[in-house]
C-alpha cells in the first residue's frame, strides 16, 4: 500500500493511508444473534450492539459496522501496526455520520474518518487515516 508522507505547520511528519472493506449482509443475516453473542460480543462494543439492534433490520448496520472495522484493521497495518476489532468503536454523531473511536493509547497518534455505506445485500466501509510521526522518527519504522 502506497502511503503519502507530508510535513505539517508543527514540523512532525503525517503518514497518510486507507483501508476499504466490502461484505455481504446475507452472511450477518444466516448469524442469529442470540446463539452467536459471543461472536458479536468479541466484535462489537455494547454502543454499538444497541445502535445496530435499534434498528428494525440490524444486519445491514452489523454488517457495515464490520466492514468499518476491517477497512480500519487494513489502514492501521499499512502503518505496521496491529488491533483488536473490539478496539474500534463506530459510532454516530449527532447528524447521523460515523464517527470512529479507538479504545487503545497506543493508537492516539492516528486520526481516522470513515465513510460507510450499504444497500440490499452488500455493506461496504473507506477509512481513511492520518498518523502524526515526530521528525526525528521519520522514515523509521521499528518492527
Amino acid at each position: 500500500m502506497n502511503e503519502i508522507k507530508r510535513m505539517d505547520k508543527a514540523g512532525g511528519m503525517n503518514d497518510f493511508s486507507v483501508g476499504v472493506d466490502i461484505e455481504d449482509i446475507e452472511r450477518f443475516v444466516k448469524l442469529d444473534i442470540e446463539k452467536n453473542e459471543s461472536f458479536f460480543n468479541r466484535l462489537f462494543t455494547q454502543k454499538e450492539m444497541e445502535y445496530c439492534l435499534s434498528k428494525s433490520n440490524p444486519y445491514p448496520h452489523l454488517a457495515v459496522r464490520f466492514a468499518g472495522k476491517e477497512a480500519i484493521i487494513k489502514l492501521i497495518s499499512s502503518f505496521d501496526e496491529k488491533i483488536n476489532p473490539k478496539e474500534i468503536e463506530i459510532l454516530n454523531d449527532a447528524n447521523g455520520a460515523p464517527v470512529v473511536n479507538i479504545n487503545n493509547e497506543k493508537f492516539n497518534n492516528i486520526k481516522v474518518i470513515i465513510s460507510l455505506s450499504h444497500c440490499k445485500d452488500k455493506a461496504i466501509a473507506f477509512a481513511w487515516g492520518n498518523k502524526k510521526m515526530e521528525v526525528e522518527n521519520y522514515g523509521r519504522r521499528d518492527g
